[in-house]
Formats: C-alpha cells, structure tokens, sequence
C-alpha cells in the first residue's frame, strides 16, 4: 500500500463490529488502500477536499466511516486540526446519541491506523435496550 504523505485520516466505527473469518476485499483509490471484509458494500462520496467512504452492510445498521483529508498536515498541525474538524465531529455525533434519546458516554481510546498510533474516542449509549457506539480514530500517516 502506498501511504498518503502526511495525511489526516479519521476512521469511525457507528455501532461495535464482530469480526468473521473469510477472505477480505480489498478497496484501492487515489493512493488509500484497505481491506474489507465480503458482505460489505464501499460508497465513495469523495471530493476535491478529501476522499471519504462508508462501509456497509445491507442487513446491518453497522457502518465504518473513512476520512481521509487531501490537505497536507504535520503532527505540529494536528492539535489545530483536532480542533477545527474532529471536535465538532466527535461533538455532532453525540449530539445524534442524543437526539435518539440516548445518554452517550465518551472515553478515550486508541488504534492503529497504516501502522500507526491513532488517538480517538468511544462515544458508547444504549438505545432501546440495545449497546451503540461510536469510535472515532485520526492519526497523521505517511
């Protein structure tokens, strides 16, 4: 995989993911590469600022978010960006727990995202009876 040089890249993970042993796809666009397992659908709703895509499942509300920031962006920027377009990400999201009638709960948490240490956090509520969450990863990689 040829690594975006000083990317931005924040995953998000709506609802918590079981994993299942079978032979992953793989997406490859512009330079972003990732696998993914079969079942799942990619919609690429990219543009000129960044590529952005959503995985899905048609008998499943499970999603995975991938954002991906064409900007070039430096680990001393990163608090700046963190600021500028993450918090209000990470804002927006539990406002939606919220207007569903859930109390979301935030926690740090932490990933790996190309090999590389990706800070974040998991936005977790019950809706209905039923566990939700939402993890939200960046990390410059490159």
């Amino acid at each position: 995989m040829t690594r975006i040089s000083f990317q931005l890249v924040v995953i998000v993970f709506a609802c918590c993911l079981a994993g299942a042993a079978q032979t992953p796809k793989n997406f490859t666009k512009d330079n972003l590469s990732f696998d993914y397992p079969e079942g799942w659908t990619v919609a690429d709703d990219s543009n000129s600022d960044a590529q952005q895509f959503t995985l899905s499942r048609s008998d499943s509300d499970v999603q995975i978010r991938v954002f991906v920031h064409k900007g070039r962006i430096t680990a001393e920027k990163l608090p700046d960006a963190k600021k500028a377009f993450i918090d209000p990400y990470i804002s927006a999201t539990a406002k939606q727990f919220i207007a569903m009638g859930a109390k979301p709960e935030q926690s740090p948490d932490t990933s790996e995202i190309g090999g590389v240490k990706a800070d974040g956090v998991n936005i977790s509520a019950s809706l209905g009876g039923e566990a939700g969450a939402a993890k939200i990863y960046w990390a410059v990689v490159g």
